[in-house]
């Protein structure tokens, strides 16, 4: 497949300042191997002329690999901030050198003047600032890549955050997502042992996560389906949403009064219990994954807070993680059979779990689950972390052409991600025995009466459908099959260097055939005296000699070029 169409290419010199900006930056840090994964491409290698004398910088000569990678993510602004935090929960992709450094890029940028927020409010709802809310501060509470925060307050007196992305931002973006979907191709086509992992198909995964973010529609959604499954809970707090006052670019939520969870010493000058808050932290996080499903991705200390009445308060639901029930109970069965230390049922529940182009052999994977249940699972709790031990063990899985659904890519961040906010709340937490009710629930749901008539019943529909539905199938079948329009095609794979190698095959006969004519042809022009003629031969027959020597000569060093006599 051409991953370069007409349409990339249009676009490629499009942005080749933004390319150029990209390239040089990488190259500043001293990641060279980007000089020739873009020059591997005779267009945009000529578009950009790299310089080649171009020096490394300091910064690259004095920093290890990982620390240069997240200096130039940073460097390079908002997108590439943001897929690195994304890239971060690919530890089937990153060394665990690189995903330590990833986890800790910045995303606090300089903020954005008020007139520019003021106008772009004022542009989204469609009306003056001080006609939407009493109080407006022109301070932002918080300034990040994609937006930045400020307080302020409504006419009825509640108080209010307002959420407003960044002007100019969408267009950056998708600049940039273009970028890098074009360099992922190269990665793909040209980088050894990436094809297995489909860099592109990364790079439009994680483009798509970062699109939702960009529409506070989606957020506000999320917000409200989270109000909606812990309704009734006591433990925790979810703000409200003021639809009149969002839109796309611009969120109006309720003001949350509370203490971050990473101030230890505040919250305990304040009285609270901080092993109550972290196993209350750590139940609603297991609701959230085990019951319903839909999850806070990014559950850092900063997105949660502990209220005066000590609830727990999520922010920040740009990023969300879904699973259906079918994933759930494939991850719940993996939990229970490492839990037991069974390596081949946690190898059967592996493979459910993940997919792949052909299957992998079973005895190296199961060999390899069973290394890493020795390794791991006989340590102390306080020397185990849950989520690492989950990134590892899908980073083996990877090592054997396993590909993982990115919901659990989610779900292993944000187990890691509150399972150190836990642990910094309660060094002595046991995420392990706190996950264990929920997945023998889990796996007890499936076999109640109720479950199983209903699965019987939904098969039983199925089956009917699908007898109901067959007689016309096949007359349509049979009627496609009288008219020529069936048709059965066939998909090869790893067939291409032989059809090229035939092809060169073919090629080289036809063109022996071509120049044995010439020769044979000549030959009777010369035999035959046909004039004109030069010292008596032949011109015609003469030309043809010179012109069967030099195609016999460009075959020839074909051939040796080749390696093949």
């Amino acid at each position: 497949m051409s991953f370069y169409s007409y349409g990339a290419l249009s676009r490629t010199y499009h942005h080749v300042q933004r390319y150029r900006e990209v390239i040089t930056v990488f190259l500043k840090y001293g990641f060279d191997e980007f000089r020739q994964l873009v020059q591997a491409n005779r267009y945009l290698g000529s578009a950009l002329r790299l310089n080649r004398r171009r020096k490394r910088g300091k910064a690259a000569a004095e920093r290890s690999r990982p620390v240069r990678l997240r200096l130039a993510l940073q460097d390079l602004g908002p997108t590439f901030v943001k897929m690195g935090q994304i890239l971060a929960t690919r530890a089937d992709l990153i060394p665990e050198e690189y995903l330590e450094e990833l986890h800790k890029l910045e995303d606090e940028v300089p903020a954005v003047p008020y007139s520019e927020i003021k106008d772009r409010i004022e542009q989204e709802l469609g009306a003056r600032l001080n006609t939407l809310f009493a109080e407006f501060d022109k301070e932002p509470l918080a300034a990040a890549s994609i937006a930045q925060i400020h307080k302020a307050r409504l006419a009825s007196g509640e108080r209010v955050v307002v959420k407003v992305q960044r002007p100019g931002l969408r267009q950056q973006i998708e600049t940039d997502l273009e970028i890098m979907e074009t360099l992922a191709g190269l990665m793909e086509k040209h980088v050894e042992g990436w094809s297995v992992h489909q860099p592109t198909r990364i790079i439009r995964q994680m483009s798509h996560m970062l699109r939702k973010e960009l529409d506070f529609h989606i957020e506000a959604s999320h917000i409200q389906r989270f109000r909606h499954q812990f309704r009734g809970n006591s433990t925790v707090h979810v703000p409200e949403v003021f639809s009149a006052l969002s839109s796309e670019k611009v969120l109006t939520m309720e003001f949350l009064d509370g203490i971050k969870a990473t101030k230890l010493e505040l919250l305990q000058e304040k009285g609270y219990d901080l092993r109550r808050i972290a196993h209350e932290t750590a139940e609603l996080m297991m609701k959230q994954i085990f019951e319903h499903g839909f999850f806070h991705a990014d559950p850092h200390a900063g997105n949660l807070f502990v209220l005066p009445d000590q609830k727990i308060a999520f922010i920040d639901f740009g990023m969300m993680g879904l699973m259906n029930l079918t994933l759930r109970e494939q991850f719940a069965d993996l939990l229970f059979h490492i839990a037991r230390h069974d390596e081949s049922a946690a190898t059967d529940s592996l493979l459910k779990l993940t997919s792949s182009q052909r299957p992998p052999e079973r005895a190296p994977l199961e060999s390899d689950v069973a290394e890493f249940m020795t390794l791991h699972f006989y340590k102390p709790i306080g020397e185990m972390s849950f989520g690492r031990l989950l990134q590892e063990l899908l980073h083996k899985t990877t090592l054997h052409g396993l590909r993982i659904p990115m919901g659990i890519f989610l779900l292993i961040k944000a187990v890691a991600t509150f399972e150190s906010v836990v642990r910094e709340l309660d060094p002595e937490f046991d995420i392990l025995k706190e996950t264990k009710p929920y997945v023998r629930r889990m796996r007890l749901n499936r076999t109640r009466p109720s479950r199983l008539t209903r699965n019987l019943v939904d098969s039983g529909l199925s089956a009917l459908e699908f007898i109901k539905d067959l007689p016309e199938d096949l007359r349509t079948l049979v009627r496609a099959v009288e008219l020529g329009k069936a048709r059965l095609a066939f998909e090869h794979h790893g067939l291409g260097p032989l059809i090229q190698g035939l092809e060169r095959v073919s090629n080289r006969i036809a063109f022996a055939i071509v120049l044995a004519a010439l020769i044979v042809g000549s030959s009777l022009m010369v035999h035959a005296r046909l004039p004109p003629t030069w010292n008596d031969i032949p011109i015609i027959g003469l030309v043809g000699f010179l012109l069967a020597a030099v195609m016999g000569f460009g075959l020839l060093v074909s051939i040796i070029r080749h390696g093949k006599m």
